[in-house]
């Protein structure tokens, strides 16, 4: 493996965009290629056979970049395609779940993890908990209106804050630590912080990129050329607003979208 090659990341969607930006910040040498699967948004909803199947096929329209590493920055399809795309992958795959558990554990107490109701139903999050630490107690909740809120770039409204607290509301007062079980939910950190004082968040994108900085160090490699890398970004659909949204997941102009057939 080239370590010039770059990372491919993809998502449901584009909330994804924040594993980037985590990316961007901790890695900026690394050449990026984003690929987001705006045409069938949302995974969340969907059946685990079609989710694997759609995880299936962004890893190998990814793979026409010939990526050193692939990154599924979608809770739902780290949930329920991860397996079967790291058995036909030539590139090591990691989800954004380990990584969001891991970190969560590092903390005392109960924890809370808020996700997709495809993400949730799973218990793939539980699991992952449970791998580390036996005795943790989790309380897990389905939010299925955050990743529409978030899409639509509602980021700082009453109505967010109006279903965050709903949906918040549901988690007992002993958990401290919440786990965003989806990429989309760090573009809403003022509502849910306004919902719920006080408590310690696991940015699931931040976690997962120094993950994949763990395995640069490691056999992978990090990208030789001192300059900063470059972001290629595709997507199955392309809305009118989807940019200017785009640009405020990411933190920074969107640039060129490139529009790819499944």
């Amino acid at each position: 493996m080239n370590p010039d090659q770059p990372i491919g990341v993809f998502d449901s969607g584009i909330g994804g965009l924040t594993v980037i930006h985590a990316l961007r910040q901790l890695l900026p040498q690394e050449e990026l290629v984003y690929l987001g699967d705006t045409a069938r948004l949302p995974y969340g909803t969907k059946s685990h056979r079609t989710i694997e199947r759609y995880t299936l096929q962004m890893g190998e329209l990814l793979q026409r970049h010939q990526p050193k590493l692939i990154v599924i920055a979608c809770n739902t399809a780290s949930a329920h395609g991860l397996p079967a795309l790291q058995a036909v992958s030539p590139c090591p795959v990691i989800g954004v779940i380990e990584p969001g558990a891991e970190a969560a554990v590092q903390h005392p107490g109960a924890i809370g993890i808020i996700g997709t109701l495809a993400t949730v139903s799973s218990g793939a999050y539980e699991a992952a908990v449970l791998r580390h630490d036996p005795t943790r107690t989790i309380h897990s909740v389905a939010c299925p209106l955050l990743v529409p809120l978030a899409e639509e770039g509602w980021f700082d409204d009453a109505l967010t804050d109006a279903i965050c607290r709903r949906y918040l509301e549901q988690l007992p007062p002993e958990v401290a630590t919440v786990v965003l079980g989806c990429t989309h939910y760090p573009t809403l950190m003022i509502s849910l912080e306004r919902s719920r004082p006080g408590t310690r968040w696991i940015d699931s994108g931040q976690v997962t990129a120094r993950a994949v900085d763990h395995l640069l160090r490691g056999s992978l490699g990090y990208r030789t050329a001192g300059s900063r890398g470059g972001l290629t970004v595709q997507l199955t659909d392309a809305s009118t607003r989807l940019k200017e949204v785009g640009s405020r997941f990411l933190e920074e102009a969107l640039g060129d979208i490139e529009v790819v057939e499944i």
